[in-house]
């Protein structure tokens, strides 16, 4: 019985992760690690294959290979199958484009690294349980099921008109797609009327957005939620008021090292349970993977200890 399965997306980072995949897998052969392996064709394509392979229970670990969107698609077919606790851990092998939720738990980027690093922990049986975060939405958020989990982050409004752009950059590589894809929204982006309610609290008032945060960083170089843990039993969430397209172009760049904390136009929260409503339709993202292209109402709770991921689990959170 093989001890991994390795879901790669070939596609990830423009195609760049085939090449980051060659040299990961130079080692396992060089080890003689034991793996089965599955290229994805499409979108969906990672989650029905998570699924899959979570029923045979052919293997110890699901290794999902890309970035945070194949991450997100193995996360939510192993999460299908297992019902409230996980019952077989998430491997991560980061080589697409952002690998944010990799990057600060501290899961080397060098894909020979990222290779002795997951096979070292996975033999060691060194575990740390992350929270997930879950959409639940009137609209359709996926063809099987009514909620979509994420391991680092949501986006409703601007961050995920930011994704949608994304999909239409062919030519860049890396954290210069989001940089673009940021200029390119300001466009047409329409600010919703956004009607929040979390823990007893609430707000109601124009917005750019509404990020919400498990990881503490998005889209390869945004640290959206500096402060938040992925095992706290917390979600993050920052709101960012309706601005100027000069206001957003100065208060976007702040995130990059995280001081628009500190800027008026912006504010941070924790939560258990969420509710939004928006006056017009608003895109919804989960690990930068548009879910919902059109939504006025939308649920966002968290799942304590919901996934195991093999790692470090005492190593130290990156920070800014």
């Amino acid at each position: 019985m093989p001890e991994f399965l390795f879901i790669i997306n070939p596609a990830a980072d423009r195609g760049g992760a085939l090449k980051r995949w060659q040299r990961a897998e130079a080692y396992l052969k060089a080890q003689r690690v034991d793996y089965d392996l599955i290229f994805t064709r499409e979108s969906g394509h990672a989650l029905a294959a998570a699924e899959e392979a979570a029923r045979s229970r052919k293997y110890r670990v699901i290794v999902a290979g890309g970035g945070d969107g194949t991450s997100n698609e193995v996360v939510n077919g192993l999460c299908r199958v297992a019902g409230e606790v996980p019952t077989l851990p998430l491997g991560v092998l980061p080589i697409g484009s952002a690998n944010d939720l990799a990057h600060v738990l501290r899961i080397p980027r060098d894909p020979e690294e990222a290779a002795r690093y997951l096979v070292k922990h996975a033999r060691e049986g060194r575990i740390r349980m992350l929270d997930a975060g879950r959409v639940y939405s009137p609209d359709v958020v996926g063809p099987t099921a009514p909620y979509r989990y994420f391991l680092n982050n949501c986006g409703i409004g601007f961050e995920a008109q930011v994704g949608w752009e994304t999909r239409r950059i062919r030519r860049l590589r890396g954290f210069l797609i989001y940089l673009v894809a940021v200029f390119r929204s300001l466009v047409h982006y329409q600010q919703p009327h956004v009607h929040v309610r979390w823990d007893g609290k609430e707000r109601a008032e124009r917005m750019l957005l509404v990020t919400i945060g498990n990881g503490r960083r998005a889209g390869g170089g945004f640290w959206l939620t500096p402060y938040a843990r992925p095992d706290d039993g917390l979600l993050d969430v920052g709101f960012a008021r309706a601005l100027s397209r000069l206001g957003i172009l100065r208060l976007l760049p702040k995130a990059i090292n995280g001081k628009h904390v500190d800027d008026p136009a912006f504010s941070l929260d924790t939560f258990q349970t969420l509710e939004v409503r928006t006056d017009i339709p608003v895109l919804v993202h989960t690990d930068g993977e548009i879910v919902i292209e059109g939504t006025r109402e939308l649920r966002v709770d968290v799942v304590p200890g919901k996934v195991q991921l093999v790692c470090d689990p005492n190593a130290p959170l990156a920070e800014v």
